[in-house]
């Protein structure tokens, strides 16, 4: 039998209910399977690099990141950075804060956690913009730990900050928390695929089979996920720190479920939603190229 080939995966955050198909693939022998050896990484507690600069580094074969990091790598040079997997087809984050009336309030002087992405405080800026706020009264918060923002916010040392709603907003709802919960569609943004499975599409290390052969893998632990909670939840609860309840995993995994798929294919992609997307930012400002094609963004494999 030949040795399974190793692909080390550059987890976004720690383990949570958006990873339940990659563990469930890695966990009942899917990827096993297909002959591959998947090593699920999360970021270390002060999360000192990104998935994209693991991968960037040479530390990991693929990383879990916002399609805009993929953009931002483009236009930087460092590196081709190119999604291959959509774990979610439709956006499930949010701006939330536990104060406002409305998100306008925010350019008031209030405070935003920030987890220094590339075009992030620029698009809540532009959001704050459309409810009829400030934006540039925005105080953008950038010291705090990206693991610790949620915690910032319910102990009220931040006013607003970027969640998943299947995550720590089902943990809000189960404790009774009052958010007022502002997504990019209210506000007519076309928010790209996020998080999305990349790749260094300079590197040969990944060939186009052994691709193949993690994404249909990933695409059935996926789907074995939305068929069996059950066995989703009993995964999960087995990686989650820190531990989380079986009650609040069902409720996230019923939650999430619902944005793995939008009748499309699993994991596949659209060019037109990359291109709307990257349309959107150019008429912002935020893009400095007006090079970047979708093509370059992202591959179906």
């Amino acid at each position: 039998m030949a040795t399974p080939q190793t692909i080390k995966v550059a987890l976004d955050w720690t383990p949570n209910t958006i990873h339940t198909g990659l563990f469930v693939a890695q966990e009942t022998g899917i990827y096993a399977s297909r002959g591959l050896d998947v090593q699920l990484l999360p970021p270390d507690p002060d999360y000192t690099k990104s998935p994209a600069k693991r991968l960037e580094d040479g530390e990991v074969d693929l990383a879990i990141c916002p399609s805009e990091s993929c953009i931002a790598y483009h236009e930087s040079g460092k590196m081709k950075l190119q999604a291959i997997y959509a774990i979610l087809q439709k956006d499930a984050s949010a701006i939330v804060s536990k104060k406002l009336n409305n998100i306008g309030n925010l350019g008031n002087g209030m405070t935003y956690g920030s987890y220094n992405a590339r075009y992030e405080d620029r698009i809540v800026r532009a959001v704050i913009d459309k409810d009829g706020g400030k934006g540039d009264g925005l105080k953008i918060e950038r010291q705090k730990g990206k693991l610790s923002l949620w915690d910032s916010l319910k102990q009220g040392d931040i006013d607003a900050t970027w969640i998943f709603m299947p995550w720590e907003g089902v943990e809000a709802a189960m404790e009774g928390m009052d958010l007022t919960v502002v997504q990019m569609e209210d506000y007519g943004i076309p928010y790209g695929y996020s998080p999305v499975i990349a790749r260094n599409a300079s590197s040969t290390a990944l060939d186009q089979d052994t691709l193949w052969r993690f994404v249909s893998a990933t695409m059935a632990g996926y789907q074995q996920a939305m068929t069996s909670v059950d066995e989703a939840v009993a995964v999960m609860s087995k990686h989650c720190n820190p531990p989380r309840s079986e009650h609040f995993l069902r409720e996230s995994q019923a939650n999430v479920n619902e944005y793995y798929s939008d009748g499309s294919t699993l994991g596949r992609m659209s060019a037109q939603k990359w291109r709307t997307w990257l349309d959107w930012l150019r008429e912002q400002g935020l893009l400095e190229s007006d090079k970047i094609e979708p093509d370059d963004l992202f591959k179906n494999v």
